[in-house]
């Protein structure tokens, strides 16, 4: 007769909560996307009972969105990868010119004897998406041994150098595809238009009216790239990038591949930038050189190392704040109390960065993790204020002891 088993295996026990305790626990998230969802049309009613003095400010809110995806590509490159990269405005203009020239329906050029090849947005996107990411590859490459200061000039120098590329491809010559020369970028006149996006049951050429099929595009677009960001986060490159930003030698004795690393943080930053470049070239239906210049670099970064550099909320917010404040508060405060009642000097417009050059020195001074910085950072940033805590905690007990000996 088999005699059964007293202890029997323990069933395993069904998860507690389930939807119903997710959404309790996240309700203030859930409740601020649903207004943000619903900003257009509380926008739109702004605008009839102010008869357009308030309100009209969607178009705005997805340029805004649009920093912030850039925002999401650089907190790659610098807050996991630790490379300071000046020149991201580069893949910015690269992803905004590939959209361009592969859907106007009027290239800028003569008479070509390559034929029109897309026509279609979301092709297009994917592919100068694609060639951003491709773009990070070629500056990523011979920028490897470099570290630093040196890696920021060498940065700073390629996004200098592509919008002026752009400028002056005015006159191209291919061998044995094209007989003469061809205006390829138009110059300053730029390249337009551009394909738009296209959706059931949407159109988004009557849209350039009602802004908010636009917005609400760049808000799923936004959530989608959050979660490619953190997933990015805890994969095993994830843990690679952030192993190199610690000790760089120590994590190729580890058995990191170091190039291959660092290779893949330009390349996915350079994607991010690409793909919010060809999305804003559609949606402003015009590109120009001058939309790609330094300044544009330096409001990502700020908006990074204000945000929280390492967090994807953070870099996000960090967007959200500084791009708002430059392209929404700022604005609507220049039209309420300037410049005809405080002149153009003292309008707020004029002082943008003046403000953002006190807004880095302040986060410096007082919160230097910045507002929603990762754990890691911050216990790194106050790594040091911990130890000479505790060596005063020390040097105290020891001071106690010696006046206890003493009397």
């Amino acid at each position: 007769m088999r005699m059964s088993n007293s202890t029997s295996t323990p069933k395993p026990q069904a998860k507690k909560g389930g939807i119903g305790e997710y959404v309790r626990k996240r309700w203030p998230l859930f409740l601020l996307l649903a207004l943000a969802f619903a900003y257009p049309l509380i926008d739109t009613g702004l605008q009839q009972i102010s008869a357009y003095r308030f309100g009209g400010y969607t178009g705005s809110f997805v340029t805004v969105l649009m920093f912030s995806i850039l925002a999401l590509g650089l907190n790659i490159v610098v807050g996991y990868a630790g490379l300071l990269d000046l020149g991201y405005a580069a893949f910015f203009a690269i992803g905004a010119y590939a959209m361009a020239l592969l859907t106007t329906p009027t290239p800028p050029w003569q008479n070509p004897v390559i034929p029109f090849p897309f026509n279609y947005f979301w092709v297009a996107i994917l592919i100068s998406a694609a060639i951003a990411l491709f773009a990070g590859l070629v500056l990523g490459a011979p920028t490897i041994p470099l570290r630093g200061d040196y890696l920021a000039i060498v940065t700073l120098g390629f996004g200098e150098i592509i919008p002026v590329v752009f400028r002056n491809l005015t006159c191209v010559s291919i061998p044995l595809l094209t007989s003469g020369c061809i205006d390829l970028t138009a110059g300053e006149r730029g390249v337009n238009p551009i394909a738009l996006p296209v959706i059931p049951f949407t159109d988004f050429v009557f849209s350039k009216i009602f802004l908010g099929p636009w917005y609400w595009l760049a808000i799923l677009l936004v959530i989608f790239l959050v979660f490619v960001n953190q997933r990015l986060e805890i994969s095993r490159l994830g843990r690679a990038w952030m192993a190199m930003r610690e000790d760089e030698d120590a994590a190729a004795a580890m058995g990191i591949d170091v190039v291959r690393t660092k290779l893949m943080a330009f390349m996915m930053g350079a994607m991010f930038s690409g793909f919010a470049g060809a999305y804003y070239a559609s949606y402003i239906q015009a590109v120009f050189p001058s939309n790609f210049d330094f300044t544009v670099s330096v409001l990502i970064l700020c908006a990074v190392i204000v945000g929280g550099i390492g967090n994807p909320y953070g870099a996000l917010l960090g967007g959200l704040v500084l791009v708002g404040v430059d392209r929404v508060v700022l604005p609507a405060l220049t039209g309420l109390f300037g410049p005809q009642n405080l002149g153009t000097i003292l309008a707020p417009s004029s002082w943008r960065y003046g403000l953002f050059g006190l807004a880095l020195v302040l986060m410096m001074l007082f919160r230097p993790e910045g507002l929603l910085p990762s754990a890691v950072r911050a216990r790194e940033l106050h790594e040091g204020e911990e130890q000479e805590a505790a060596s005063g905690i020390i040097a105290a007990e020891d001071e106690i002891a010696r006046e206890s000996e003493a009397g």
